[in-house]
């Protein structure tokens, strides 16, 4: 190297209109760019390491060490966020943080969860200071310190953090102020207000088993004390249901195990499963504490998988049991005109083994119950549609066409590999509705029927003055 140096300064000494210094600064430029090159060569193979995740084998080009170079695999390392060519997210793992607001349930640090839907797993934790490094933040409603944390996260192609609010109260019995547009997703029992997916008491793979499922205790020896059943411990419900309760045993037996009109002794006044005295029964009085839009809660679940039909309190879409039943398979007060008549259809229904089972039709086929439990999702629905028509309401816009029975962080992750971050970014939330509009008045169930009678008192009068 001297030599050659030796060499060239003799050469240039010669023609000064060259400058010796910018040529030799030009050579070794040379030579360090051709080294750097070689290394980086090197770096993409040193990437290739056991603790490394090989996401595609699809050529693309990525960023390393600051020099974009061709490479024929992506390699997702820890700690960033690799998306596909359309802002997807390729990540495998995940953390998820909790920010727990109103009726939040707690979680415990470093739990982990699996998503089979889209192989993937994820932690949660409850470390607020590890916002830069989560991929969600879940808040239960709207609580009141976690809009500076939002506030921090980022979604753009180099980083993509996401926050979701989501709610299983009712709007009547639960706080719907705050502002829920801030969230990226908003997941509810509501089927239709939800953002990607509700998030809903029912898992649908279980529930159609349910509903596949004959009754195990036949017709005859059902309760012979009383037809129905109730078991309420919250007796202040928003609709007033206790008061229509009490209106309802003034015309027919019902056995009430709950803290709300006891009348009858053996259980605890809340149990872990109720099922295994519901289908002693005919009946059970399945009625939510409010009435609101697809506000369904285990209730209706539990009284499914007992065998037994339900009662139930619906109108005016709030809620519409169709999305959730099939057809003639419960028992709606709102469609009779009285408490008596309604007493009176139950009494009939009870005392006609045929007209009670008429109630019961979707029971009725030759599907092997073992088998259908070893199936997909998907596959259940094909078979239960068999039964019912792939036309009904349930399936064609009801829990069983909505509710994809993933845990709700499986259905965001499932949702982000799917759905490029551009288009979540630019989807506009709404604000969650009051219970003026989602709900039924305050103690609607209580003076309905009164209204009823009142207007029919009035009617009756009007034509006698004619």
């Amino acid at each position: 190297m001297w030599l050659i140096i030796r060499y060239l300064s003799l050469f240039f000494r010669s023609r000064r209109h060259f400058s010796f210094l910018f040529v030799i600064s030009l050579f070794f430029l040379t030579v360090n760019i051709l080294f750097t090159i070689n290394d980086n060569r090197q770096s993409v193979h040193l990437l290739l390491n056991p603790n490394d995740k090989l996401i595609s084998k699809k050529p693309e080009s990525i960023l390393l060490n600051g020099l974009i170079t061709k490479t024929n695999t992506i390699i997702q390392k820890k700690g960033l966020w690799p998306v596909d060519e359309k802002g997807r997210s390729l990540k495998t793992d995940f953390l998820v943080l909790t920010i727990q607001g109103h009726y939040g349930s707690y979680v415990t640090e470093g739990t982990h969860g699996q998503c089979l839907s889209s192989n993937t797993t994820f932690t949660w934790t409850t470390q607020k200071d590890r916002i830069n490094e989560v991929d969600f933040v879940v808040c239960h409603g709207v609580p009141f310190d976690s809009y500076s944390h939002l506030l921090r996260l980022q979604l753009n192609n180099e980083q993509q953090q996401y926050s979701m609010g989501f709610i299983l109260e009712s709007e009547a019995n639960s706080p719907t102020e705050g502002d829920w547009t801030r969230y990226n997703f908003k997941m509810s029992y509501n089927l239709d207000d939800s953002y990607p997916e509700p998030a809903t008491y029912f898992d649908v793979n279980l529930y159609i088993i349910d509903l596949f499922k004959p009754p195990s205790i036949t017709f005859e020896q059902k309760e012979k004390q009383a037809d129905i059943v109730w078991i309420i411990s919250n007796c202040q419900a928003y609709n007033g249901r206790h008061k229509f309760v009490q209106k309802l045993m003034q015309e027919i037996n019902i056995d009430s195990y709950g803290l709300c009109l006891n009348n009858r002794q053996g259980l605890t006044a809340r149990l872990v499963n109720n099922t295994d005295t519901y289908k002693k029964y005919k009946f059970v009085i399945a009625i939510e504490n409010s009435n609101c839009i697809d506000y369904i809660t285990e209730k209706l679940i539990k009284v499914v998988a007992s065998g037994s039909i339900p009662i139930v309190a619906g109108i005016n879409g709030r809620p519409d049991y169709r999305r959730f039943m099939p057809e003639h398979s419960y028992i709606n007060i709102y469609d009779y005109t009285s408490v008596k008549a309604l007493a009176n259809d139950l009494k009939r229904i009870a005392n006609n083994k045929t007209l009670y089972e008429s109630y019961l039709w979707y029971k009725k086929h030759n599907k092997n119950i073992t088998q259908l439990s070893t199936l997909t999702l998907d596959e259940k629905i094909k078979q239960f549609a068999d039964v019912i028509g792939s036309n009904a309401i349930l399936i064609k816009n009801g829990i069983i066409r909505k509710e994809k029975s993933d845990d709700k962080i499986c259905k965001l992750i499932r949702f982000i590999r799917q759905t490029p971050w551009q288009h979540i970014a630019t989807h506009h939330g709404k604000q969650r509705r009051g219970p003026g509009f989602a709900c039924l008045a305050r103690d609607h169930l209580s003076t309905y029927f009164d209204s009823l009678s009142s207007n029919s008192s009035q009617t009756t009068k009007h034509l006698v003055a004619r």
